[in-house]
């Protein structure tokens, strides 16, 4: 068994701590730099979690729903939106439910992939637009 030190694990959490919102999930590398950013919130695992993200649908720009073609809800879907024109992007692993917040209006890409099979949409998307996407994947 190794033993770290006290202050070895105090100085890996403060350097993870400082880490650039780039580095963390969820934000697109400009957040680092103070612009706007890509966000991208995934959840609705549970009732509360999901009843939640269900009523917000409306504040942010784009609600995706991750699930079997037979309805049963999926986790684990590798998650990336991609905005092109503003060198853009933010992934996460996500489900049932995600939520993507834009800096702007335009074009964004959606690409989700699940057991090895991906799927691609483009779509137009809005700040607080309140769209919707349901990706489906058969088992």
């Amino acid at each position: 068994m190794i033993k770290v030190g006290k202050h070895l694990l105090v100085a890996l959490a403060l350097g993870a701590a400082a880490l650039p919102a780039s580095a963390q999930p969820g934000a697109s590398p400009d957040a680092a730099a103070g612009g706007p950013a890509l966000r991208l919130e995934c959840g609705g695992i549970g009732l509360e979690s999901s009843q939640r993200m269900r009523a917000e649908v409306a504040m942010h720009a784009l609600t995706l729903f991750f699930s079997t073609t037979e309805g049963g809800f999926v986790t684990d879907v590798a998650t990336r939106v991609d905005d092109p024109l503003g060198d853009r992007r933010v992934e996460a692993s996500c489900g049932p439910i995600g939520q993507l917040d834009v800096p702007e209006a335009g074009r964004y890409r959606i690409t989700a992939t699940y057991a090895g099979q991906t799927q691609e949409h483009w779509i137009d998307l809005s700040p607080g637009g309140g769209a919707r996407l349901a990706l489906r994947w058969q088992e």
